[in-house]
């Protein structure tokens, strides 16, 4: 009996221990409450590497390259580019030779051997034409030719936008001679233009014969038929017609004489122009240059030639368009203040008094 009763009393005193250590234990509480998430918050599971690399658009224009050759090098590309009736090799043999003329690079190159006075350069073109002047900057070259046995004077001014055919400053009264038409407008080159009423050789100029246009202004009457007209456009081309077609609605300024030289290249019928005598002639390359020609005539070593070989000369220089201008004693250029051909009137070196004249100004 006793020892049931020490039994009971430890089962007793065993529940009596669980009963308190449950009443310790903390109760159980729900999981705090979050916000929920965000698309700020969130981050996205790493992706893989893209295996190629991304395409990109090429741009429009490709960068700017530095350029290959020297200041030297392009100046002296331009100069024979320009001047393409000079052989490189033995221009620049020439100008070793002459190294004054370099101190300011190719596009400074100036000289003129071209005045009467003057006995021109040591220097031929391809086609072996004498040199007589040369003006980089304002791209003028002077060559002398002998047509005939006769000297001929032709200038090759490349910039076409820079000719102009000016009446003298009376014309219906009175004429002008070239250089003073020439130096009244700052021109560098100028030549004979329209021809003038000449009673007994005794004319002054002042009464234009035909008719023209100078910067869009009309002068004269037209000659007719017979005559051909050349004209000078806004797009700085020449064009030769017959006198009695309408010119151009874009001609800045035109002439009329006869006959014509070339027209598209091809020489043209030369009338009864073919004897000799002192020849004034303008026109065109197929570059754009102006070219202008004078022919001594009615002197015992030059006595003239026929408009034919003065076509010829300037097809060489690949001319497409001239005209005959006026000749005989109103035949004449001029460069820099002083007539480059000699007039076959001896009383007028200077030249004749003219109506007008065709001038290559200064830039």
């Amino acid at each position: 009996m006793k020892h049931r009763a020490i039994i009971t009393l430890l089962a007793a005193l065993l529940c009596l221990s669980l009963l308190l250590g449950c009443a310790a234990a903390p109760a159980p509480t729900e999981p705090p409450e979050t916000e929920p998430p965000t698309e700020d918050s969130t981050t996205e599971a790493p992706t893989e590497p893209p295996t190629e690399a991304p395409t990109t658009e090429e741009p429009t224009t490709e960068p700017p390259t530095e350029p290959t050759q020297s200041p030297e090098e392009l100046e002296r590309e331009w100069f024979y580019h320009t001047f393409w009736e000079l052989d490189p090799e033995t221009t620049d043999a020439w100008l070793k030779d002459h190294p004054e003329l370099m101190e300011n690079g190719y596009d400074g190159i100036s000289v003129n051997e071209a005045w009467l006075s003057d006995s021109g350069l040591d220097l031929e073109t391809t086609l072996g034409h004498q040199v007589l002047a040369i003006d980089a900057e304002n791209k003028i070259l002077i060559i002398r030719a002998y047509l005939n046995g006769s000297r001929a004077v032709m200038a090759i001014a490349k910039d076409p936008s820079r000719l102009h055919l000016y009446p003298s400053a009376s014309l219906g009264s009175v004429g002008q001679t070239v250089g003073t038409i020439a130096q009244a407008h700052d021109g560098l080159l100028a030549m004979t233009g329209s021809g003038f009423l000449d009673p007994n050789g005794a004319g002054n100029g002042g009464q234009i014969a035909g008719w023209c246009m100078c910067g869009g202004t009309t002068y004269g009457a037209h000659y007719g038929s017979s005559y051909q007209r050349i004209e000078l456009h806004e797009n700085n081309w020449m064009y030769v017609s017959d006198a009695d077609e309408w010119p151009s609605e874009d001609t800045t300024d035109a002439m009329e004489f006869t006959p014509i030289l070339l027209k598209d290249g091809e020489i043209g019928d030369p009338g009864i122009w073919t004897s000799e005598n002192p020849r004034a002639c303008i026109g065109q390359t197929d570059r754009g240059e102006i070219l202008m020609l004078g022919v001594e005539g009615r002197f015992d070593d030059s006595p003239g030639c026929s408009v034919v070989r003065c076509a010829e000369l300037m097809q060489s220089y690949h001319g497409i368009t001239a005209m005959n201008v006026d000749g005989g004693t109103t035949a004449i250029l001029w460069y820099r203040g002083e007539p480059i051909m000699r007039c076959s009137n001896r009383g007028t070196p200077q030249g004749r008094y003219l109506p007008n004249a065709w001038v290559y100004v200064k830039e």
